[in-house]
């Protein structure tokens, strides 16, 4: 369809709107064809006369209620779109910036997890990058396949954290997007392996009911294509377990995996049996002797996530201190981002213990191998990813109440963060604002009790990043007007405590309306603050 300019969509809907012009010009044809024939209908029996001509207002009634409600629709169509295009366009760059970060050689194995690749792994042998029905220059096109690439990392990325919610909204998105621009769905590849994708997650996270539904209407529109052959087919095999549970079982009964194809049970969200597959592949590279430290490593780490998402503490403390152990001989081929992985993940298992102290060590050797020295992408990457270890070890040392090293990590957090903004300012790209401005948020709810004076900065500052990065429409806004609110509160300013809540509300309600949870929680606040 090509890009399309939404002031000439208005202008054609106020201008020409009652012969469907506006309509023609985004491609929906079939209703443009249909507001056309009610506009003649109306207008033959108006010149017609007679009795014909009592029917003409009950024909008008209709035609401008359908007018008023596509100047709501191009509003939503074009804000979705602009939306749609601001996140494609960070996405596209993040991509870059993760192939200068990472070797090509590695092909992501050393820096991107297994489990942070779950939604994406059925269906990415076969991408629909480059479908046969429309050139591969079809700004459009390449659209709708990066859309899919990006829905597939953040899905991916959403259930490695265990956010069902997020998950599922991403899919969601992506379905809405693309349906609103696919002009035929039946022939659109695209849009088929959205719905594949989406039943995949909803096979994941629990809801079969709809995962067989998706998936039943990702099969039918993507038989017709023989790129999506592949992801077609492992969908058609879940179905299968979906419709018969006893074939599952059998199934289930006689295993036909080969160690090292645990990312298959993953799919199948068979945590129990991926972990003992991966343990399996471990003990076999171990026997094998075959020097490969990196691909054993690998495996260790992916043992670790699989056994996160289990809830097995002392597993993913084994497997971790295992790949320290490969990465303690000098000279070893553990390379630094998967060493960094391991202990942070280590950490973050202590602080779940409320293991303070082990944790603030952990983080503390991972900030060693943080190189911030790198040029380009990789210095902000590695920046970033310094600065979400600060915040870790600034929240251990908090909880340990050693408020000074906490307010160590902080300042020297934000001094990165500074550098973050004025780069920004400057017209270079952010690595992540949503990340930046959340730091920002989580500095200022600390900064309430120990430091006053600094609270109002930060959150204009996280504020500010947002404005430039979304307009203010995102879930770190919010959390940055939260914490506002409860600075308020704490120096007894309830009324304007209020509004600050009431404009958190807003943009979680546009941001994430499916978490009730949060919703009810700034709803009971606003109503105690009133």
């Amino acid at each position: 369809m090509g890009e399309k300019n939404p002031r000439w969509a208005l202008g054609l809907l106020v201008a020409l709107g009652w012969m469907g012009a506006h309509r023609y010009y985004l491609g929906r044809y079939a209703s443009a064809v249909a507001q056309l024939a009610l506009t003649a209908l109306c207008a033959a029996a108006w010149m017609w006369g007679g009795g014909a001509a009592r029917f003409a207002p009950y024909l008008l009634g209709p035609i401008l209620f359908w007018l008023i409600r596509d100047g709501f629709w191009l509003f939503d169509y074009f804000r979705e779109e602009e939306s749609m295009d601001s996140r494609l366009s960070a996405f596209a760059q993040s991509q870059l910036d993760e192939q200068e970060l990472v070797p090509a050689g590695k092909a992501q194995a050393d820096a991107a997890p297994v489990l942070a690749t779950v939604a994406q792994a059925p269906f990415a042998a076969a991408p629909p990058d480059d479908p046969p029905s429309k050139p591969a220059t079809d700004p459009q096109t390449d659209k709708k396949a990066l859309a899919i690439q990006m829905a597939q990392k953040h899905i991916g990325d959403a259930l490695a954290r265990r956010d069902v919610r997020t998950a599922h909204a991403e899919a969601d998105t992506l379905i809405k997007y693309l349906v609103q621009r696919s002009r035929k769905p039946q022939n659109d590849p695209h849009l088929a392996m959205a719905y594949l994708l989406q039943g995949m997650t909803f096979y994941q996270t629990g809801p079969l009911d709809a995962a067989l539904k998706k998936l039943q209407m990702g099969v039918h529109l993507g038989a017709a294509f023989a790129e999506l052959a592949q992801p077609v087919q492992q969908a058609q095999l879940i179905l299968q377990r979906l419709r018969s549970p006893q074939m599952a079982s059998a199934a289930a009964a006689t295993p036909v995996l080969q160690p090292g194809q645990y990312p298959l049970l993953i799919q199948s969200q068979d945590w129990a049996q991926a972990l003992a597959l991966c343990e399996q592949t471990i003990a076999l590279r171990r026997a094998g002797q075959d020097g490969d430290v990196p691909d054993l490593a690998r495996h260790h780490l992916h043992a670790m996530e699989i056994a996160q998402h289990l809830g097995d503490k002392d597993s993913q403390r084994v497997h971790g201190q295992a790949l320290l152990a490969l990465a303690a001989p000098e000279g070893a081929a553990v390379s630094e981002p998967m060493r960094r992985q391991a202990l942070e993940r280590l950490g973050d298992l202590c602080q779940s213990e409320e293991d303070h102290q082990a944790a603030t060590a952990h983080y503390a050797q991972a900030l060693a191998l943080v190189n911030v020295r790198s040029s380009g992408g990789n210095a902000a990457a590695q920046a970033l990813a310094l600065c979400a270890l600060l915040q870790r070890m600034a929240r251990s040392h908090a909880a340990l109440g050693e408020t000074a090293l906490a307010l160590q990590c902080w300042q020297r957090l934000a001094l990165y963060l500074d550098s973050f903004d004025r780069l920004d300012q400057q017209g270079q790209r952010m690595p992540d604002p949503e990340a930046v401005s959340g730091m920002l948020a989580d500095y200022a709810a600390f900064a309430i009790r120990h430091q006053p004076a600094r609270v109002k900065p930060l959150v204009q500052q996280a504020l500010r990043i947002q404005q430039r990065s979304c307009r203010g429409y995102s879930l770190a806004a919010a959390r940055a007007y939260e914490v506002f609110a409860d600075f308020l509160a704490a120096h007894g300013q309830t009324d304007a405590r209020s509004s600050y809540l009431k404009k958190a509300l807003l943009l979680v309600q546009i941001c994430d309306p499916d978490n009730s949870a949060h919703l009810q929680q700034l709803k009971t606040a606003i109503r105690e603050a009133a």
